[in-house]
């Protein structure tokens, strides 16, 4: 190689691999004798290879072989709808129900007027109840509403554990709630005493001896004079 002459390593971008370049005359060129002879290395077109040409034709939607369908039928077959007006059900179904309602106006809160059923009235006793009714005097004028009945409940530690003696009275106020047409209208003031064997009555045994108890105290219950 002559001292004139510089030499890099490059690639050939028309012809492919390797080649020495000289800088001849201000350009460079590939140095036939320093090129190498390795060819630009090729990638494989694999992913052309087995494609068809056509698409196949569409399929049929799978469907499942009669001898392994269900034998009994699809589920939840719900019918042809009903025909006709259909009863509602919900905050707007049309009927009054405050009087199945349970508010705080509808129990005895304060200890005085618990004292006041206890001292002045009529008590009347069951095997798994006992209960005390006061009557509230009559509406002052015909226009004016009936007063409500309110219940007080008293569950002593006597009866069970806290689990029994919440049961109790999630029950008595349910009780309450659903006979109060045992008052025919009527006010008054109502204290429940649960027995110890009240933790082990149904509903329906706790329910029958409300109502006969009541029943009775309000046969009766003389008419407070006095004012709540």
């Amino acid at each position: 190689m002559g001292s004139g002459l510089h030499w890099v390593l490059g690639w050939r971008s028309r012809h492919g691999g390797l080649a020495i370049f000289a800088k001849q005359s201000g350009k460079w060129r590939p140095d036939p004798a320093l090129t190498s002879p390795f060819a630009a290395p090729s990638m494989a077109r694999f992913y052309e290879a087995d494609v068809p040409t056509q698409q196949s034709a569409a399929q049929a939607h799978p469907r499942i072989p009669r001898a392994h369908a269900n034998p009994l039928g699809p589920r939840h077959n719900l019918g042809a709808a009903a025909q006709g007006t259909q009863e509602a059900f919900g905050v707007n179904s049309g009927q009054d129900r405050r009087g199945e309602t349970f508010s705080r106006d509808d129990r005895l809160r304060k200890r005085r007027e618990f004292e006041a059923c206890y001292a002045s009235g009529v008590r009347v006793s069951g095997r798994h109840l006992q209960v005390f009714l006061l009557r509230d005097p009559a509406p002052p004028i015909p226009s004016a509403p009936p007063p409500r009945p309110r219940l007080g409940l008293s569950v002593s530690r006597r009866v069970g554990g806290a689990v029994d003696r919440n049961r109790i009275r999630r029950r008595l106020r349910e009780i309450f709630r659903r006979n109060r047409d045992l008052f025919a209208g009527q006010g008054g003031d109502l204290v429940i005493n649960a027995r110890p064997p009240a933790a082990q009555a149904s509903f329906t045994e706790l329910r029958d001896e409300y109502r006969s108890l009541v029943g009775r105290s309000l046969s009766r219950a003389p008419v407070e004079t006095g004012s709540r």
